[in-house]
């Protein structure tokens, strides 16, 4: 009964968040910024050498695409996350929606998944859209790489939605959150602009902070499942956190990022109303 509930609740919250001109914003967003990351394979390379040249071809693709996508992802996430929860206290739906009969913790999750989830959808469809129609000839290895994309897509997002939520819990108005949240991504997004050996000339300390910054972590966490980046080990970079730490504990970092932001809102957000089963 609860799953038919929660069904139905999230149905009604994809229509709410994602209706026009939504949805039509977020893919030209997309669009436009997957189509400038398109890289394909120019070089010539000897027969032996080009089954290499290909797969690293494909990964740096994977890589670049999520790269490029993570902006408007952020924007995207922070904007609606911030309507879902801000606009419905300001017009006052949120008492409405905490007056039925359901449990607050299936309340919460529903507003969080219907943005959360189509929008790491959408960020794999474009991955897998834009690299398979550069890449055509070998869709398998397109598919496999771009799954990558799809987890650490989530994890970003998850990130951006729990500050999202947590800004908007705290703001209570839609315009305020909506700016707030817009701001506070885009502060944690800037380092992934930044080129790592650059930063690596100012300092090791420097650099060491930017590869450890939420979005960057997980692009790490990507460029290391997909074995993008390596350097040699007799390379003056070689031995900053960003090459000597592993893919697991960069994944490690992601997770704790977004648990970190997801769980206390979700407590705050269940405990701030009585929870009913």
């Amino acid at each position: 009964m609860s799953f038919q509930v929660g069904l139905a609740l999230l149905k009604a919250e994809l229509g709410k968040v994602w209706a026009r001109p939504i949805l039509e914003i977020t893919v030209a967003l997309m669009s436009v910024m997957s189509i400038a990351s398109i890289k394909p394979l120019t070089e010539i390379y000897g027969q032996s050498k080009f089954s290499v040249a290909f797969q690293s071809a494909v990964a740096e693709s994977v890589s670049t695409t999520v790269a490029s996508l993570l902006l408007p992802l952020v924007i995207m996430c922070a904007v609606l996350m911030s309507l879902s929860f801000a606009r419905d206290y300001e017009q006052g739906m949120m008492q409405s929606l905490l007056s039925v009969p359901v449990s607050r913790k299936l309340l919460f999750t529903v507003k969080f998944v219907a943005v959360v989830l189509p929008l790491a959808l959408l960020s794999w469809g474009f991955t897998l859209f834009f690299v398979g129609i550069t890449f055509y000839s070998n869709p398998w290895l397109v598919l496999q790489f771009s799954f990558y994309a799809l987890s650490v897509s989530f994890l970003s997002l998850m990130f951006c939605g729990g500050l999202g939520v947590l800004i908007s819990l705290a703001i209570k108005r839609t315009l305020p959150s909506v700016l707030t949240a817009l701001l506070t991504n885009f502060f944690f997004w800037f380092p992934t602009t930044i080129n790592m050996e650059f930063a690596l000339r100012e300092g090791a300390s420097y650099a060491n902070y930017l590869c450890l910054t939420p979005y960057n972590g997980s692009l790490t966490f990507l460029n290391k499942l997909l074995n993008v980046g390596q350097v040699s080990s007799f390379s003056p970079i070689a031995n900053s956190l960003q090459y000597t730490l592993s893919s697991g504990s960069f994944g490690g970092l992601v997770v704790f990022y977004a648990c970190i932001v997801v769980v206390p809102m979700f407590v705050y957000f269940c405990r701030r109303f009585e929870i009913r089963e």
